[in-house]
């Protein structure tokens, strides 16, 4: 496995400075991703930032290597004590450098200091390297929980015993195949 660039950054977007910025990368998320999202959508998010996406309910991680944005990850608060992974994205460019795991254990560790009790999102059947990125950091079905649609799993993590720094994903035990 390539490593991840030594000048690799991660922060919270600033508002309003980095919105274009963070609009770019959602674009990219959803022209990656793009069954089951509406451009139209994603567009009027997009427009709307920070939107549901401020901070204290909501937050936005931008990955650097060196001046070049190349990952965002995003979360907002689904429910009381609840908050939702969404648009965690890595350039195809920069994909295989755990630039991902940075940024999910960026938004694990600011959840839990923002005082989220636990984490969800949904993830597609089809994206294997995804679901172990998820399952990784400590993530496992949600009981109750139906997907929005059909082929999409939906997870939940505990951040009351999951609050860790970045780093820690990468120690973090290896799911049984």
């Amino acid at each position: 496995m390539r490593e991840v660039p030594q000048r690799l950054a991660v922060d919270e977007a600033r508002w309003p400075e980095d919105r274009a910025l963070v609009e770019g990368l959602f674009r990219d998320y959803v022209a990656w991703a793009g069954a089951g999202l509406s451009p139209a959508a994603v567009a009027r998010e997009a427009a709307s930032l920070p939107g549901r996406y401020a901070p204290p309910h909501g937050c936005v991680l931008i990955a650097h290597a060196g001046p070049d944005p190349v990952g965002v990850a995003a979360y907002r608060r689904r429910r009381a004590g609840v908050c939702e992974v969404t648009r965690l994205f890595v350039r195809p460019e920069f994909r295989g450098l755990r630039i991902a795991e940075e940024l999910l254990g960026g938004l694990i560790h600011v959840a839990g200091v923002a005082g989220y009790r636990a984490m969800v999102l949904e993830v597609g059947e089809g994206l294997p390297v995804a679901r172990e990125l998820y399952d990784k950091a400590g993530f496992r079905p949600a009981r109750g929980r139906a997907p929005v649609r059909p082929g999409v799993v939906a997870l939940r993590l505990d951040l009351r015993v999951a609050v860790r720094p970045a780093a820690a994903i990468e120690s973090a035990p290896e799911s049984p195949a």
